[in-house]
């Protein structure tokens, strides 16, 4: 019976012990926050990539009760991922590579249909920009997909395993494909919209050209 009182002992020590780096580094996670947000600067990628990974939801509570934008976690973890595996990207061949455009950017008259495995089937009908962006990446072999959800990535990327991947979505979509695929070790880049919401959202086309033809 002398050992149980010894094991409760033990085991509030160690409770405290990770209670106490818990603490630690939420508080380091949300000083490097500050110095991305501050001085634009990103020190540490990869360990700050680890925390805002592994504290994510820790985080976005904080951030929230701070009365900071609630999206600033998740636009930091894109840019720091972008920073990390932009090499890579760039570095695979264009050929390989697939554009994943959010659901949200088509048209409200888009009348193209919608497959489980394939996403939208863009017929190019010109009402929006998806249909002239992929008419330049069929003359390049180059797939398009526009994703009906955040999971979709996956079911792509069975059919093609060995592509690289360039994203295109809102802060949270974007993160959540973002991480998905570098858990898979999957080369990407992803491109925030200008314009978010549920309908006709927008983003810079010219510069999702220039990061899908961009080579090292």
């Amino acid at each position: 019976m002398n050992g149980i009182p010894n094991f409760f002992s033990v085991l509030g020590v160690v409770f405290v012990i990770l209670l106490v780096v818990f603490v630690i580094l939420l508080l380091i996670a949300t000083i490097l926050i500050y110095s991305i947000v501050k001085k634009q600067k990103i020190i540490f990628p990869r360990a700050t990539l680890f925390l805002l990974d592994t504290l994510y939801f820790p985080i976005k509570r904080l951030v929230v009760y701070l009365n900071m934008d609630k999206s600033v976690v998740d636009k930091i973890q894109i840019e720091v991922r972008n920073v990390i595996l932009k090499n890579e990207y760039f570095s695979s061949d264009i050929k390989n590579r697939i554009v994943v455009f959010p659901y949200c950017l088509r048209s409200i008259e888009c009348k193209a249909r919608v497959s489980p495995e394939l996403g939208v089937k863009c017929v190019k009908c010109g009402k929006c920009k998806i249909g002239d962006f992929k008419k330049i990446c069929d003359e390049n072999s180059i797939k398009v997909f526009i994703a009906p959800g955040g999971s979709f990535v996956k079911r792509v990327l069975k059919k093609y395993p060995k592509s690289s991947v360039l994203l295109v979505a809102c802060y949270a979509e974007l993160n959540e494909m973002m991480r998905i695929l570098s858990s898979k070790r999957i080369p990407e880049y992803g491109i925030l919209l200008d314009k978010v919401g549920c309908i006709e959202t927008d983003v810079d086309m010219e510069n999702v050209k220039e990061m899908l033809f961009e080579a090292h």
